[in-house]
């Protein structure tokens, strides 16, 4: 049959767009021109494209299949067998298409911590973010938790610690309260759910029904849906459509093994107000040790991720919270109780006797007693929340402790994540029909032990311990005399010591003077530095022995109250000193040592005594004096109660006061009124002693002998008489009553001052004459 080319007929192909979603996969297929190809050769054609087309949708990974990140230490699945079906729009015709975006292609955090997804979408129509459903490729399991989210705004901040309970923070559609528009099919098209709450009861492995535990390390996909998926026989949840997919990985927690010690001073007793909910403020009105003070506060810092989800919820703040910003210490206390795994103990380890042991009660705290400050970690890190928190405590009367702490008390600290091997965190899943309660963990046993969420079966639990000293408040000088005044130096003005008192800018310290003509006022900072501190006065024109009322203030707190001495020398503020003693002396041979004297000066500013000695040729001669004189007096001392027994001659003497020293030289000359007889001069008359005669010869010469002895001892005892002037000389200077048994002269100076004869008769004859002479004395006449 012939045809006419003017009635040939062209094939019309429909220019109508279909509204079924577009995949990558398709799109990227070359596009055909259609125009110059007939009816059958267009229609063949068509039949083998449409062959090709699900052969290749068959094979090729669905778009919503989750993106590889191999930055994660969790390793991703590779692929993800799903049915042709599962994004095939056959069995929703009406399907809107969706756009949005995630910021991030993986967003990591940690375990039982808040984190943010940040994203964008068009919020034209319901558009929610799909959180797990995914299969894990080491296991080959679906994750085992899957939650839909209604989206609203550009950020979504998940509490990793509560979703997927009751108390979740997000608008998950599995919550009441929460209005979603979710189809769920098999893999064969059929609807099987239109809720999350139901589509546990369809495939209990999506984790659709609740939690079995909080939500533990893993990966889990994100994807921005439009609210249809399509759940496989094991699980897994796929997205029909996807505008953009992203991981959330998930670490395990960790805490650091040491607490942060240091301590802040008492806000009450400093002039201006201490911000006691700024970190900064106490820092710089403390220190970094574990001593501290009574009435002080005491600052433990911990480092530790995982709890912040739970922390923020019981701070009645459940979408995060804030590194450098305090909460009420209340969300830590009701945080331990709510058998967490989370524990913290503050206690004394060194009560004696029947002391109470005294320890930290959170119970019963006042806000003024006890804060709770956030701040970023310095070793530990969750993106979207603090790792630290301080817990600063008041050591004073009536603070967070049992019993008040004490100088001498020492307290151990622990914080622990709990954990014990062969166990696990497991939420009460009784009533598989409601999301878990967030903190009501299924007992075996009432033995059980509290149980960390995020430990597995072989951890055993984590711990963080140090401990402090409470120590008394004081202040200790280092120069007092033996009543307790301070002894300030007119030199340089200077008080020191140590001290357990904080370097708070406040701590001063008075110098007052009314007894002058004009009134004395300083005042002056202490410098505090390792426990030891210095103030320094001006104290020009205060003469040693000025005394003065010294006060210590800590803030307005009036800590102390003493007298102040003006001294010469801190270490030795009584000090005497010799002043105007001779260089050189020369006394006669048998005289006493009248010429050496000396004057002591108290140049110190307390009271002074000690004793002036005088030695003479290294100790052979010696004497002494007690002195006692007052700041800025002197007195004159001589030692004429020395008599030396020495040979004429030159020798060294030295004056000692209070480690003062001066030496002189003491010559000693011959006494010209004396003539030193010897033997040989006896020998020289030539008389012999005739032992046989009748002694008339002899008797004149022992006359003679008896007169020259009689004067010899005449002039013995004028020398005495000298002694005796010169020593009530010397009293007139001394207080020392024992200086006066030094004055007196040797005991053999009489026998060296008498010249002794030989007698012309033997030692019979002598007594026999002595005895008779004494006779004839006792009778009072001559015979």
């Amino acid at each position: 049959m012939k045809h006419d080319g003017s009635a040939n007929t062209s094939c019309t192909h429909s220019t109508t767009s279909s509204t079924e979603e577009v995949t990558d996969a398709e799109s990227s297929w070359p596009q055909i021109d259609w125009s110059n190809i007939s009816c059958i050769q267009s229609g063949a054609t068509g039949c083998l494209l449409l062959v090709v087309l699900v052969i290749i949708l068959i094979t090729v990974p669905p778009v919503s299949g989750d993106h590889a990140d191999t930055s994660s230490p969790i390793s991703h699945e590779t692929s993800i067998s799903t049915s042709a079906n599962s994004l095939s729009p056959v069995y929703s015709p009406n399907q809107q298409a969706i756009s949005g975006e995630f910021t991030q292609s993986t967003y990591t955090g940690v375990a039982g911590d808040p984190i943010e997804i940040t994203h964008g979408f068009d919020p034209d129509g319901d558009t929610y973010l799909l959180i797990g459903g995914n299969r894990i490729s080491d296991t080959g399991q679906p994750v085992g938790f899957v939650d839909v989210i209604k989206l609203d705004g550009t950020s979504t901040t998940i509490n990793t610690r509560l979703i997927g309970t009751d108390e979740s923070t997000v608008e998950s559609c599995g919550l009441e309260r929460v209005s979603c528009d979710l189809e769920f099919r098999d893999t064969n098209g059929n609807v099987i759910a239109d809720s999350l709450s139901n589509l546990s009861a369809s495939s209990g492995a999506t984790g659709a029904g609740g939690l079995v535990r909080p939500l533990v390390p893993q990966r889990y996909r994100l994807a921005i849906t439009d609210g249809k998926f399509t759940v496989d026989d094991s699980g897994v949840v796929t997205p029909t459509a996807a505008a953009d997919q992203a991981d959330l990985v998930l670490k395990k927690p960790t805490l650091r093994n040491s607490v942060e010690v240091s301590t802040s001073i008492d806000p009450a007793i400093v002039n201006e107000d201490i911000n006691t909910e700024s970190l900064a403020e106490l820092r710089e009105n403390g220190l970094d040790r574990t001593t501290v003070t009574e009435g002080n506060h005491v600052i433990l810092g911990f480092e530790s991720t995982g709890i912040w989800g739970a922390l923020s919820y019981f701070a009645a703040d459940s979408d995060s919270v804030q590194a450098g910003e305090p909460i009420n210490a209340q969300a830590l206390s009701d945080l331990i109780a709510a058998e967490e795994g989370v524990s913290l103990q503050i206690q004394q380890t060194n009560p004696t006797g029947n002391e109470p042991r005294s320890e930290l009660d959170l119970s019963q705290t006042d806000t003024n007693d006890v804060t709770l400050i956030l701040a970023d970690g310095d070793k530990l890190n969750t993106p979207d929340a603090p790792s630290q928190f301080y817990l600063v405590l008041n050591t004073g009367d009536d603070g967070p402790f049992t019993h008040n702490p004490e100088p001498g008390d020492t307290f151990a600290v622990e914080f622990a994540l709990e954990g014990v091997e062969g166990d696990r965190y497991r939420f009460n899943t009784t009533n598989r029909s409601t999301l878990p309660a967030a903190f009501d963990p299924v007992r075996s046993d009432g033995e059980r032990s509290e149980q960390f969420p995020y430990w597995g079966t072989s951890d055993d639990g984590m711990r963080a311990e140090a401990s402090f000293t409470i120590r008394e408040r004081f202040v200790r000088y280092n120069h007092v005399s033996d009543e307790g005044e301070i002894l300030v130096e007119a030199e340089n003005g200077r008080i020191s010591g140590t001290t357990s008192l904080l370097p708070a800018t406040e701590t001063s310290a008075t110098l007052v003077n009314d007894a002058s003509d004009a009134p004395y006022r300083k005042e002056s900072q202490l410098q505090i530095s390792d426990d030891n501190f210095s103030v320094n006065f001006d104290t020009d024109g205060l003469a040693p022995g000025t005394r003065l009322n010294y006060n210590l203030y800590q803030g307005s707190i009036h800590r102390d109250s003493r007298t102040a001495v003006i001294v010469g020398d801190s270490n030795n503020p009584d000090r005497l000193v010799i002043e105007n003693a001779p260089k050189n002396v020369t006394v006669t041979e048998g005289r006493n040592l009248s010429a050496i004297g000396a004057t002591a000066r108290n140049i110190g500013g307390l009271p002074g005594k000690g004793e002036l000695t005088l030695t003479v040729n290294n100790g052979t001669v010696s004497g002494s004096w007690g002195v006692r004189l007052d700041p800025n007096k002197s007195q004159s001392f001589k030692f004429s109660s020395v008599t030396p027994d020495l040979d004429p001659g030159t020798y060294p003497f030295t004056l000692r006061l209070d480690g003062d020293t001066h030496g002189g030289t003491l010559t000693v000359e011959e006494d010209p009124a004396t003539t030193t007889i010897d033997d040989d001069a006896t020998d020289a008359d030539g008389n012999e002693t005739d032992v046989d005669g009748d002694g008339s010869e002899a008797d004149p010469d022992g006359e003679g002998d008896g007169a020259d002895e009689g004067d010899g001892s005449d002039e013995a005892d004028e020398d005495e008489a000298d002694d005796g002037d010169e020593s009530d000389d010397g009293d007139d200077g001394t207080d020392s009553p024992g200086a006066d048994s030094d004055g007196d002269a040797p005991a053999d100076e009489g026998s060296d001052s008498v010249g002794m004869l030989p007698l012309p008769f033997g030692t019979r004859e002598a007594f026999g004459g002595t005895v008779l002479v004494g006779a004839v004395h006792l009778l009072g006449h001559w015979v």
